[in-house]
This record gives C-alpha cells, structure tokens and sequence, in this order.
C-alpha cells in the first residue's frame, strides 16, 4: 500500500509533469518566453520537492544492504539496455552526417562568397553583397548540407535521452527495485503516461475530422484567415443547403452507391473462388500463381493505370459505370486474406460435405463460407469503404455527372461558378462532411466484425 508520504511524491510527479508539458506546448500556442519559463521552473521544483520524497526508504534500504558489485552486468540483463545502444549508434551516424553537412555547407558557401569577390564570412553578411546570387547557393547545397542543423539537433535528442535513461538505470532503478512502495508509484507512472499518450494519439487522429466538421461552419474570410480559428465566430448553417443547391449531391450518392455495391459483389465472389482454388485445390502452379497474387499487391495503382486507362478507352467505357467497376473487381490482398482463412479450415469438414453429396460450390458456400464469416463481414466493410472513398481512378474515368462519384463530386465543387475555380473552402468542407458521414455510421455499427476479421486473419 502507499502511505501518505509516497501518495504526495506521485500528486508532485504527476503536478510537475503537466508543468513542463504544458511549457512545451506553450510556444506553438504563442505564450511568452515569461509563462514559458514560469511554468518550466516550477514543474522542475516540484520533481525536486518529490525526489527526496519518494526515494528516501529506497536510499535507506540500499544502504542497509551489503554492497551489490556488477551494476554494468545488471544494467546489460535489460532488454532496454540494448535498445538505448542501438539508440546511440543512430545519434552517432545523425551526428556525423551533421558534422559532414555542416562541412560541407561552409564549403559551398565559401566558394560563392569568393565568387562574389567578398570577403564576407557569413551568410547574413553574403546577401548584402550585390553579386552573391542566395538561390544559386541553396541550389547547389546538397540534402545533407542544406538539413545539418536538423541532422545536428536529432542526434542532440537522441543523446541526451539515452544518457538520462543510462543514469536512471545505473542510479535510480536500484532504489526502485530496493522500494515495493516506490514500485506501485512507478506503475502509476506508467499507466499515467500511456492513457496520456492514447489521448494525444486519439486527439491528434480525430483533429482533422473536427477541423472539416468546424471549418464547413465557417464563412470563407475566416476560413482562409492568416490566423486560424478553432471555433467559428459565427455559425454559417446554410453551408450546406448552398452545396446541395450547387451540386447533384444525390446523382454523386446514386453512383457511388452502385459502383461500390457492384464492387464489394464482385471482390467478394471472385476473392472467395480464388481463395478456395489457392487453398484447397490441387493443381500445377498453384503457389507459382499465388506468388503471382502477391506480387500484385506490391505494385500500386498508379504503375498501372496507363495501360488500365487505355484498355477501358478501347472498351468504350470513360465516364461509364463498368469504366469505374471493371479494373476494381480483384483484389489480391483480399484474396490473400480469404486463403489463409480458408487454409485454417481442416480438411476433414470439406471430406464430410463431400461425403453429404456436396459439390465445390456448396463446400464453398455452406462448409468455408460459415466457417469464415468474420473475415467475409470484414473484407465486404472494407471493399464498401475503399469503394466509398476512392479517388484518383474514378477521377480518370469520369468526365460528367452521369458517373461521378462522392469523392469526386466534392472536388468538383471547386467549380461551381461558370466553370472557375472560387475559395469556397468552408463550402468544400460542408460536401465532405456529408460525404463522409455514412462511412462513420457504418464503421461505428459494424467496428466489432473489423476488429475480429482482422484478428483472425493475422493468427492464421
């Protein structure tokens, strides 16, 4: 249990911790360098105050104890350990590419000051010099040259981040191994630091959502304003009945709704047959065509779609729905992902369909198919959402209304003015928001059957 004593050590950690957090937070946010210093002075205090505090009794058993020899040796046992030196070789090589840069950019700069004919030593005292071209100089910097002072930084991060643990390893795990107490207050600290990290984590993946959401509110001076608002000033609803007004919204529902469902039909019924043949047919070349498979899914689309592009002009189908359905109805990763389900199947309930009278595609369909039905639900989720939120093909493929899809239609919006690009943005953001609401409700309904999918596709 902790007593008193260990309970107003961790409320002075945890206190000190916010401090100096929020002292870091505080120069994007534009505080000044007085409430910068204010707040970094006191969270440093308080873990000074809470020092003493907690590691008293540690301090005090080590000493009773004998003296222990070997602390490099228990240091080296951590697993950590190993990861602080690998740590130290990467701030070594950063280290000397800096030093290599920073070499190398006082060369190039010496050499455009001579060319100059200055005698100038620095770059400040360079740009007053009539001849001294800056561009033709930063041109010929190289990446390492023109980024030393990151490399530089980096590597002084890295360091000194290894150097504290090595010291807290060497000098301050021996007296929380000496302090049950002080152990509990560690696990506190652990458990404290990782929702905090979860938190930021969620709230840096949900900000761009809420900064569409808030933005689609918003007129477009404030949108576009130097210094950004996290909250509209005032509340533009009629945003959104100006971007139904100005764009066939329902059409754009109309089309991607049929495109994906056809889609989502499609990689479902040829990924489950290519799945069966791979993993339960017996055939010549079976894993050299499935190397094959995956071999497709190292090459991206936009490798391929000049031949797919001139292959769908000469079928005569550009701004037509097969134009958007046809190259997008095979999917390797899902016919991988089915195979390795379909492989978990033992054999034995496919020879006992066989022996009820069953064909191929009854084993298939009333043998695998149950069996995998997490997997099927997720892959029929994510062919929907890949479907919902493609781009760049049914960008290429449609020409007009007739087939455009969501994703388009709201890129399009951009030109809802006798054909000119306007700053509509905050009308821009409205027709996303709408576009993406869908997807939300479906994965928040259907996230449970993702996550088992998912699951059990990767223990296979």
């Amino acid at each position: 249990m902790l007593n008193n004593q260990k309970k107003l050590g961790i409320a002075l950690v945890l206190t000190a911790s916010v401090l100096l957090v929020a002292a870091f937070l505080a120069v994007p946010f534009g505080a000044t360098s007085a409430v910068r210093t204010t707040l970094a002075i006191i969270g440093a205090v308080l873990l000074l105050c809470a020092a003493p505090i907690m590691w008293k009794d540690g301090i005090k058993r080590i000493k009773d104890e004998p003296r222990r020899k070997g602390s490099l040796l228990t240091m080296r046992q951590s697993g950590f350990f190993d990861f602080i030196v690998l740590l130290l070789i990467v701030a070594t090589i950063l280290a000397a590419m800096g030093v290599f840069g920073l070499i190398t950019y006082n060369s190039t700069l010496s050499k455009h000051i001579a060319l100059a004919g200055s005698n100038v030593k620095t770059l400040e005292e360079a740009r007053l010099v009539p001849e001294f071209i800056e561009y033709n100089f930063k041109k010929d910097l190289n990446f390492v040259a023109a980024s030393y002072g990151s490399f530089l930084l980096i590597a002084t991060i890295i360091f000194v981040a290894c150097v504290v643990s090595l010291v807290y390893m060497r000098f301050i795990s021996p007296i929380v191994r000496a302090d049950e107490s002080l152990q509990r207050a560690h696990k506190i600290y652990r458990t404290t630091a990782q929702y905090a990290a979860a938190i930021v984590v969620v709230l840096l993946m949900l900000f761009p959502i809420y900064w569409m959401i808030i933005s689609s509110f918003k007129t477009s001076d404030e949108l576009l304003a130097a210094v950004p608002t996290l909250w509209p000033k005032e509340f533009i609803w009629s945003n959104y009945p100006d971007v139904l007004k100005k764009a066939p919204f329902d059409k754009y529902l109309i089309n991607t709704l049929i495109t994906t469902l056809v889609i989502m039909v499609g990689e479902l019924t040829v990924g489950v047959m290519a799945a069966y043949g791979f993993s339960k047919g017996t055939f010549v070349g079976r894993e050299f065509l499935f190397m094959l498979v995956l071999g497709a899914l190292m090459v991206p689309i936009q490798v391929t779609f000049v031949p797919i592009y001139v292959f769908i002009a000469r079928m005569n189908m550009i701004d037509t729905y097969a134009g958007i359905i046809v190259p997008n109805l095979v999917s390797a990763y899902f016919v991988f992902m089915l195979r390795q389900n379909f492989m978990a199947v033992d054999n034995s309930y496919i020879e006992a369909g066989k022996v009820d009278g069953m064909g191929r595609f009854g084993t298939i369909f009333h043998v695998l198919c149950p069996m995998c039905k997490p997997t099927l639900i997720t892959v029929s989720i994510i062919t929907f959402i890949n479907g919902w939120n493609s781009y760049f093909w049914p960008k290429m493929i449609s020409k007009t209304v007739a087939s455009r899809t969501i994703a388009v239609g709201v890129q399009q919006l951009k030109n809802t003015f006798a054909g000119m690009e306007v700053s509509n943005y905050n009308e821009i953001m409205a027709g996303a928001v709408m576009a993406i609401v869908p997807i939300i409700a479906l994965f928040l309904i259907l996230q449970k059957y993702i996550m088992t999918g998912m699951s059990k596709a990767a223990m296979k």
